[in-house]
């Protein structure tokens, strides 16, 4: 017998259930169009150039932040890598892996 206590509980879990469906599906946009996303909470900064690692529910978007040199023209030009990656909860990636995809390369000024 589900009792009104009971109902409520299962209530409010389906309700966080369709907004972390929603909310993956949005940060999952603004992450391929390498935009910030918005329903995710930040967790750690890596001393790599400011790489962070931010949470949502189910799932994780690192925001890849590398300090790099580049040569250009015999010349060493200081850039950063920068990207955005999510990953849910079962394919967790984990920074020391390095990214996945391709970053941009954006010069230091």
């Amino acid at each position: 017998m589900i009792t009104k206590k009971h109902h409520k509980v299962l209530v409010f879990c389906i309700l966080i259930f369709i907004f972390s469906i929603f909310a993956y599906n949005v940060d999952s946009r603004l992450v391929a169009n390498d935009e910030q996303p918005i329903f995710v909470i930040p967790v750690s900064i890596a001393k790599d150039g400011g790489t962070t690692q931010y949470y949502g529910i189910g799932y994780k978007v690192i925001s890849w932040n590398v300090l790099s040199i580049k040569e250009i023209n015999g010349k060493e030009v200081d850039e950063k890598m920068i990207g955005y990656e999510i990953s849910t909860l079962f394919n967790l990636q984990h920074i020391d892996d390095g990214p996945k995809k391709e970053l941009n390369f954006v010069p230091n000024k």
